[in-house]
């Protein structure tokens, strides 16, 4: 068994609070989140994670569920974490899924945005080709290196996404995140992370994007078999990242909810 990677966290601390702790998607990370975080910290004791492979988490050669949620429940464990709020984006999402599934008794409610328990094509692997056209070190600038995004990447606002993830090296502009594994575990990442003997009972909201692709007619009736509590609400105008384009939707569908 692969050992865990210790975890990156932004905190906005609060002690006396109950937990929530926040998982980003793929080729997201903590920072994407910390406006939601900044939000909620009044009601919450705050820990938005970067997943290995992301932000300022170590890089490691897998992505397997199992090694996913093992860095959570670490994570967890070094902080002493019970009854957490677990609320998981995308990517995030299913290893929300799979965390309250293995380990119901810490987690009091689960929160997924935008993603159904199914396997999906491997998203995201046209830009993944685009950001290996952008050479480690070789840019001091970031329009240069946007300029080389463009073809590949035409939609503006996926690009500003994308690159977030360019960060000022040793020498220049390079990749924080771990491209080569990313890419090379795509595969495994589009499969469900569920397993028929799955189950978690306890309370779950599925935040939804009404322009968003992830989730199609029959995925969320499909979901209740595995999360039984289930409750969908959909965002009309939000795409897939709902925290972003409807934030105010978005958090007062969670404050109501919670």
């Amino acid at each position: 068994h692969m050992a865990a990677v210790q975890l990156n966290s932004l905190r906005f601390e609060n002690p006396k609070a109950p937990a929530l702790v926040i998982l980003h998607g793929l080729l997201g990370a903590s920072r994407n989140w910390q406006t939601i975080g900044k939000a909620l910290k009044d009601r919450f004791d705050i820990h938005i994670l970067d997943l290995r492979n992301h932000g300022g988490s170590p890089h490691a050669d897998t992505m397997r569920w199992s090694e996913l949620t093992a860095d959570l429940s670490a994570y967890l464990k070094a902080n002493q974490l019970k009854d957490v709020t677990l609320m998981g984006h995308s990517l995030g999402g299913k290893i929300a899924m799979k965390f309250a599934c293995d380990h119901a008794a810490l987690v009091k409610k689960l929160i997924i945005v935008d993603i159904a328990a199914k396997s999906y094509p491997p998203y995201h692997d046209n830009e993944f080709r685009a950001m290996k056209r952008v050479p480690a070190g070789a840019l001091e600038n970031r329009r240069e290196a946007e300029e080389l995004l463009k073809p590949m990447i035409p939609d503006w606002g996926m690009r500003q996404f994308i690159m977030t993830n360019l960060v000022k090296g040793e020498f220049g502009l390079q990749w924080q995140c771990n491209l080569e594994v990313l890419h090379a575990s795509l595969q495994v990442l589009r499969q469900n992370s569920l397993r028929d003997s799955d189950l978690y009972q306890g309370p779950t909201l599925l935040l939804t994007g009404g322009k968003s692709t992830f989730i199609k007619d029959g995925d969320v009736n499909a979901m209740r078999e595995w999360l039984p509590s289930l409750k969908e609400v959909t965002l009309k105008k939000a795409g897939h990242n709902v925290h972003v384009d409807d934030r105010s939707g978005f958090l007062d569908t969670l404050n109501k909810w919670l």
